[in-house]
């Protein structure tokens, strides 16, 4: 992401990943916030849409209605395996593509007006929302653990500020100085 909004890309694009529309990064619609997969790329652009290229084997790359509309433009995006979340601007998610592991499925309750979402992070086949209240939601494979937040993190006592996911693992910062987990 250059400072100008627009978009630069090269190495391996077998997918078409770094082949950028040509609507993308303009100055009329620069991008705020980018994330990359192997075989694909999402971006959000200044009127809150999102745009996805790239591999589409698994339907990440097709945007659903109504998700970055002006009404409730994206504020955020994360690149799973081959799933997307986006924070929308009233601290909604949403997420599409490959939901063999329930990646996709969002727990009812987190992302509602009583249960703000205020960052995303997307791991291969796991998704981890933070929320307002400082804990932290998880949800999709957890065959290594990935979604068992442990005990006394995300708690008033403990609360988490911010989150990210890797391919199985997820990590979150403390509010306390200097504190981490994974």
């Amino acid at each position: 992401l250059l400072a100008d909004g627009s978009l630069a890309c090269w190495g391996d694009y077998r997918f078409g990943q770094c082949e950028i529309p040509s609507d993308v990064g303009t100055p009329e619609n620069p991008v705020t916030n980018v994330t990359a997969r192997s075989s694909y790329i999402a971006a959000i652009l200044a009127d809150g849409s999102v745009a996805c290229w790239g591999a589409y084997a698994a339907g990440q790359c097709d945007v659903p209605r109504g998700i970055g509309i002006p009404g409730n433009p994206a504020t955020a995006v994360s690149a799973g395996e081959s799933h997307i979340v986006a924070l929308l601007a009233d601290s909604s998610i949403a997420c599409w593509g490959n939901n063999e592991s329930g990646q996709c499925d969002v727990p009812d309750g987190i992302g509602t007006p009583e249960n703000p979402v205020l960052s995303v992070a997307a791991g291969s086949h796991h998704t981890v929302a933070l929320l307002a209240d400082g804990s932290v939601a998880c949800w999709g494979a957890n065959s290594l653990g990935q979604c068992d937040i442990p005990s006394g993190i995300g708690t008033p006592e403990n609360p988490v500020v911010s989150v990210a996911a890797g391919g199985a693992h997820t990590i979150a910062i403390l509010a306390s100085p200097n504190t981490k987990t994974c």
